[in-house]
């Protein structure tokens, strides 16, 4: 199960821009380790957390492998992750001397404020990192021309009309952009990639396990007062 593992990919993990990524919020070292997990270097990138389990019969929820979390360790952390999502935008220069534009963001006359689409915009057209972006806004306000691909005279490639072909969000949940990396393609095109960050925690249909590959979903997620507690008083998580 460590393959599948949720925790800390490679110590590089935040200078790197993944189509996919998840990263378990925080991630322990092993209480338990063996030999080989110290050859590796296992506790420098973790994947997982130390939990406090029971093995018992609970209700009817832990039929076939189930799970019953705490929600009170959910609302601490346990078990959160963050995923990451990158969106990618080329700009392109064509054949007849034409190419890509970056627009700015639209302002409304009255308000004199950006647009509810272009919100997350920057001066350059660009979503700002830190901005919050909800489904159909506009991470990059591309432009292209409308013809590229007859040669234009000289002078006029300037002039051609371009069209909106706005790259924007199609998430069904809000992210916010975790960083914004500018460079170029072998083509010589100039490359945008956009990190996106969601905030993620446990819920019912989520797949846990423990080192040894005994994996099960959870179940029902109860209350910690409704938790079988031990002689010190601790409840599991």
């Amino acid at each position: 199960m460590g393959k599948q593992a949720m925790g800390t990919i490679a110590l590089n993990q935040r200078n790197r821009i993944d189509t996919l990524l998840y990263l378990l919020v925080y991630p322990h070292r092993p209480m338990v380790k063996t030999k080989t997990i110290e050859l590796i270097n296992f506790e420098q990138i973790p994947a997982g957390q130390n939990a406090t389990v029971a093995v018992m019969s609970y209700s009817g929820y832990d039929i076939e492998d189930a799970i019953v979390m705490n929600k009170a360790s959910i609302d601490r952390g346990f078990g959160r992750c963050q995923v990451y999502r990158s969106q990618k935008c080329t700009l392109r220069r064509y054949a007849n001397q034409t190419f890509d534009r970056v627009m700015g963001p639209l302002v409304d006359a009255t308000t004199m404020k950006p647009i509810w689409k272009h919100e997350p915009l920057d001066v350059d057209g660009i979503s700002r990192p830190g901005e919050r972006i909800e489904s159909k806004q506009v991470l990059v306000n591309k432009s292209m021309p409308t013809v590229t691909a007859s040669v234009l005279p000289t002078g006029q490639q300037q002039q051609v009309d371009h069209k909106d072909v706005p790259t924007t969000y199609k998430g069904l949940e809000p992210s916010y952009v975790e960083r914004v990396l500018i460079s170029s393609n072998t083509e010589e095109a100039f490359l945008i990639k956009l990190l996106l960050r969601q905030t993620r925690r446990p819920e019912i249909g989520d797949k846990f396990s423990s080192r040894h590959g005994q994996k099960g979903v959870v179940g029902l997620i109860a209350q910690q007062e409704d938790m079988p507690f031990n002689d010190q008083g601790s409840s599991n998580k």
